[in-house]
């Protein structure tokens, strides 16, 4: 007596698996093409954040809604665009221009120095840190 799975076609099977396959790799673009990984430097988002500390950034985020206060962004730096900065939201104004601070003043250069940042200059938000596991 054969078995019920022995009955079916191996190319049945063989595309079940190129399915799941496809899948997995859609799934794995979506994520790189959504999400990033940054290591932090510079202490200017202490207690927050600290140099050594490796955080996702949704690179979607603003997408469909502006940075609200509160928001950890990633930012151009506006003086060396190739730079980039790890800064906390403290106010959008009206024209959506946005005012970027370190948690830790006296180690941050932000909005106080650079003046207002455009809403394109930002690269993302953080959405978690995930390194060091435990602090």
């Amino acid at each position: 007596m054969k078995r019920e799975a022995d009955e079916q076609p191996r190319w049945l099977v063989r595309l079940a698996i190129c399915s799941v396959l496809a899948e997995i790799a859609a799934a794995i673009a979506w994520l790189k093409w959504r999400y990033s990984c940054y290591a932090v430097a510079g202490a200017s988002m202490e207690p927050a954040l600290h140099a050594g500390d490796y955080v996702v950034v949704d690179r979607k985020a603003f997408a469909r809604r502006l940075p609200r206060p509160g928001d950890v962004v990633l930012a151009a730096d506006p003086r060396e665009p190739s730079r980039t900065l790890v800064k906390r939201v403290t106010w959008v104004d009206l024209h959506g221009q946005l005012w970027l601070e370190g948690d830790n003043p006296r180690e941050s250069t932000d909005s106080r120095v650079f003046g207002r940042v455009p809403p394109r200059g930002l690269v993302g938000r953080v959405v978690f840190r995930y390194w060091p596991l435990l602090r």
